[in-house]
Order: structure tokens, then C-alpha cells, then sequence
């Protein structure tokens, strides 16, 4: 499970459908949420989390300049790759964003089909249903 500090920059709610935004290292995040607690509210910092086989990543080429424009993904963060633990079948890649870390897990296979290496800049994605609020930061 990763971890992210956001600052709670928006909040948009129809009935019981709310839309959170954040702020993370200078990035945009959405949250979608059946409910949301009373103390959160503009202007908080709260503990984000979210598994690690939530995280799909995409690496820019130079063939195809703007997929991330094309992907309905509303999280669409750009980091940067730390660390790749390779395992036969499934393999853990640590990326940075920011001061904070993010993990994704995925197969081994597609680590090697996309080339992945420690330094690469890649783009994150993270459906918006696949962030939750793990707590509310009291400075």
C-alpha cells in the first residue's frame, strides 16, 4: 500500500458522488467518494492511499507523444522510477514523486515489454475510484 500527503484543494458533490481534488508534490489528484467524513474540507492535508496494483504506468515514446491525452485515467502523475524489484512472474517498481514514493506491481513481462529501467520518467495512472483517505494530518 502507498502512501501520499495531498493538500484537499477541491471538493465537487452531486447527491452522494463527491469529487476530491488534491494537490501532491505540486500534482493533481482526484479521489471519487460515496462519503466523505465531516472534517474533510478545503485547504487539509490528509494520508492518501492506494495498492500498488492499482498503479498502471506509461512510458513516453516518441511514437505516440500524446496516449495520456487519450486515456480517460484522471490521475496522470509524472514520476520517477526508483526502483525495480524483478520477481519471475511479478515485479515492484518504486517511483518518486516528489518527496513521497509510490509503488506499482505488475508483471514482469510488461516491465521488460516497456523497457523499464531505474531513472526513466514515466506517467503513473491511477483511476480516481482507487485513492481513499487513509486520515486526516493534523498540523
Amino acid at each position: 500500500m502507498s502512501h501520499l500527503i495531498a493538500t484537499i484543494e477541491g471538493i465537487e458533490n452531486v447527491d452522494d458522488l463527491n469529487i476530491v481534488t488534491f494537490d501532491c508534490a505540486g500534482q493533481k489528484l482526484q479521489m471519487v467518494s460515496l462519503e466523505l467524513a465531516d472534517e474533510i474540507q478545503f485547504g487539509i492535508k490528509v494520508k492518501l492511499a492506494c495498492k500498488a496494483t492499482a498503479v498502471a504506468l506509461a512510458k513516453p515514446s516518441r511514437d505516440v507523444q500524446n496516449l495520456c491525452s487519450m486515456l480517460s485515467y484522471s490521475n496522470q502523475l509524472k514520476v520517477e522510477i526508483e526502483r525495480i524489484n524483478r520477481g519471475k512472474l511479478l515485479s515492484v517498481i518504486l517511483l518518486r514523486i516528489g518527496s513521497f514514493s509510490l509503488e506499482s506491481m505488475m508483471g514482469t513481462n510488461a516491465v521488460e515489454r516497456l523497457s523499464l529501467n531505474v531513472g526513466d520518467e514515466v506517467i503513473a495512472l491511477i483511476k480516481a475510484n482507487e485513492l481513499s483517505i487513509l486520515e486526516v494530518l493534523h498540523d
